[in-house]
Formats: C-alpha cells, sequence, structure tokens
C-alpha cells in the first residue's frame, strides 16, 4: 500500500509539474479569446474576435483579413485578430450590440440595421441626394463627425475604429427592369431599413428589411422579385446568379461602422492602441472606402460579364424619382431637428459637402 501510495503521488507531482510547464507564461497566448496576463501589460498577448455579415472570402472579408495582418505585425503578433464572418458570431443586426456588452471583441456595424440608432450618420441614406460614391461619402462622413458632437455620439457607445461609405446602392431585379417610379408600384423587394423604406413605400412598393445572406434564397423562391444592394455585395453573395437586371441610377451610400468593444480597447497598452489606429482612423476609412470602390468596379464588370443587363433611367424618369426623393429628404429633417439642432442645415451642408469632394 505504502509502495503504491508513494507511486501515486510521484504521477500527481510529475502530471502538476507537466501542466505548468506547457500553459501560459507571462508573454506567452492567452487559452481563450480577449484573455490578457495583466490590463496595459506589454509583453501579454490579446486574441481578439471580430463579426461580420460577409463571408471572409468576399472583398471585404479579405480587405480586413489585410487589416488584422498588418496589426498583428505592427504589434509583432501581440494582438491577434480574428475574422468570423456570414453571421458565424452574430447576426448584421445583432452585432452592434453584441460588441458593447462585450460578447464579440469587433463588429462590421451597418447603420441601416439599427433604425433609430444613429439618424445624423445616416444622412448619406437620404436618397438622391448626392450620395453615391464611397470615398466622397467617407469624406463627407469625416467632416460630419470632427464637426458635430451629436454625429460622434452616436457612436460613443464604442471606440470607434472606422467610419465609412459603401458604394452607391442600385435597384436590382428579375422579371422585369426597375427604369421608372411605375415600375415600383405593388412590387416586393428587399431594403435595408431606414429612409429608403420611406421612399420606395411612397412610390408604392411592399419593402422587406433583410440581411444580405438571406437575399439569394428569397429571390430563388420569389419571395421578392427584387432587391436594393450596392455591386460589390451582389458579387461577394453571388446574387448576378438569380438576377436579370441593374438599374444603373446611384440611390444612396450606405454608412459602415467598424467598432470595438470599449472595456477591451481601454485594457490594450497604449502603443498596441496606436497600431491599431495607425491602420484605422479617417486614413484607415478612406483605405476601406477606396477598396470597396474598387471591388464595386470589378463587381460591376463580373455582373457584365455573366450577361446580366444594366438598365439606364430616361432624363424624365429620373426627375420623377427625385421628386419622390425630396418629400423624403423634407420628412428627414423635420424629424430629426430639436431646439438645438437644425437638420435641415445640416443636411445641406453633407449635401454640398459632395458636391464638393465629387468635383475633385
Amino acid at each position: 500500500m505504502k509502495t503504491a501510495k508513494r507511486l501515486f503521488l510521484t504521477v500527481l507531482v510529475l502530471t502538476l509539474a507537466f501542466v505548468s510547464a506547457c500553459g501560459p507564461k507571462s508573454g506567452g497566448p492567452p487559452t481563450s479569446p480577449g484573455a490578457t496576463a495583466q490590463t496595459g501589460d506589454e509583453n501579454a498577448y490579446f486574441e481578439l474576435t471580430f463579426s461580420m455579415h460577409d463571408p471572409v472570402t468576399s472583398s471585404n472579408g479579405r480587405f480586413y483579413q489585410q487589416w488584422a495582418d498588418d496589426i498583428s505585425k505592427a504589434t509583432d503578433g501581440h494582438v491577434k485578430i480574428t475574422l468570423y464572418g456570414s453571421s458565424t458570431l452574430a447576426s448584421a443586426a445583432d452585432v452592434g450590440a453584441m460588441v458593447e456588452s462585450g460578447g464579440v471583441d469587433i463588429g462590421w456595424v451597418y447603420t441601416s440595421f439599427y433604425p433609430g440608432q444613429f439618424p445624423l450618420t445616416d444622412v448619406l441614406t437620404l436618397p438622391l441626394s448626392g450620395f453615391g460614391d464611397p470615398v466622397v461619402g467617407t469624406k463627407v462622413l469625416w467632416d460630419l463627425y470632427e464637426k458635430y458632437p451629436a454625429l460622434a455620439a452616436e457612436w460613443g457607445s464604442y471606440k470607434l475604429l472606422n467610419l465609412y461609405a459603401n458604394p452607391g446602392m442600385i435597384f436590382c431585379s428579375s422579371g422585369k427592369p426597375i427604369d421608372s417610379v411605375d415600375d415600383l408600384s405593388g412590387l416586393v423587394l428587399r431594403t435595408p431599413a431606414g429612409p429608403i423604406t420611406d421612399y420606395v413605400k411612397k412610390l408604392g412598393a411592399s419593402p422587406i428589411v433583410m440581411p444580405p445572406p438571406d437575399i439569394y434564397e428569397a429571390m430563388e423562391k420569389n419571395n421578392i422579385s427584387a432587391y436594393i444592394f450596392e455591386p460589390a455585395g451582389i458579387t461577394n453573395f453571388a446574387l448576378e446568379d438569380v438576377t436579370e437586371y441593374f438599374t444603373d441610377m446611384p440611390l444612396y451610400n450606405g454608412a459602415f461602422g467598424l467598432v470595438m468593444n470599449i472595456d477591451k480597447w481601454n485594457a490594450l497598452p497604449a502603443k498596441y492602441q496606436e497600431a491599431i489606429m495607425s491602420v484605422s482612423g479617417k486614413a484607415g476609412s478612406l483605405k476601406a472606402a477606396e477598396d470597396f470602390k474598387a471591388s464595386a468596379n470589378a463587381a460591376r464588370q463580373a455582373i457584365t460579364d455573366a450577361g446580366r443587363t444594366w438598365v439606364t433611367v430616361s432624363d424624365e424618369a429620373y426627375d420623377a424619382f427625385q421628386a419622390a426623393a425630396e418629400e423624403i429628404r423634407t420628412a428627414w429633417a423635420q424629424k430629426n431637428t430639436t431646439p438645438s439642432f437644425d437638420a435641415q442645415a445640416f443636411l445641406d451642408e453633407a449635401i454640398s459637402l459632395a458636391e464638393k469632394y465629387g468635383a475633385e
């Protein structure tokens, strides 16, 4: 019995020694996402999760993988960001709340899925107001963000890493092209939330708010016969396979915010925060917009190569679309004006900035 007991104790000691030797040391990788040796410890390793609704193989996924790789390199591997695409960690409509609660460290937030939460950021989503180019829209956003505390406050629950516009959203349909306001009457189509839903309702359509991953099946099953999306997103989700017509009339820009949980951000040493912001912020946002624009141009060619039809709207038809849009802009300004904030002046400034940057 004594021999057996001594043998048991010997095995136990050796096992504990082995576990201790193999466990994480100071400066070694953590055992779980987001774990750190100590807040602000420059020798610690930080693993961060990044949730997006596009596939990681999409143009946006590839862009942010490079962004993550650049951060890893700049921090000598001390900050590792792992992308989770196709809404595997959080849906497009939930990722903002997940980042705020800490369930996800970094999230790709499309503001149109958060009606009422980003009203001033969503000025770019007002239809036919001069917003369509992603680089122009991003410059407008940053000018407004830096000037208006009310817009910056919309992002106050997070550490804002990037803020930028996507390429111009367009009508896409099967069965018949959309080239006049009359074509919207009775049409069931997918839209993001926001002013665009009021716009298409005004033109007689029945909008259904739907995240991008659901559009393909909805078109395939004829649950919808049209949708509003931007070109890069169309090819990212292979929607040219189930779509015949694409109306060459940019309606508006969508707005994206790349956000990080504020506690996770504050836990990073200052030099790692600086490394992240060296590829983020205004310059990083413009880079993201430029990449988005290049992806959209490539997507337009891919749609053409797939034998699909681009539809041109006549001047007369465009005027009719524009007249309906003017009423949406007026209603938006009235809704967002307060005793301390003139939303019409804010909108006028945004349109003026778009004209300025568009002429450059």
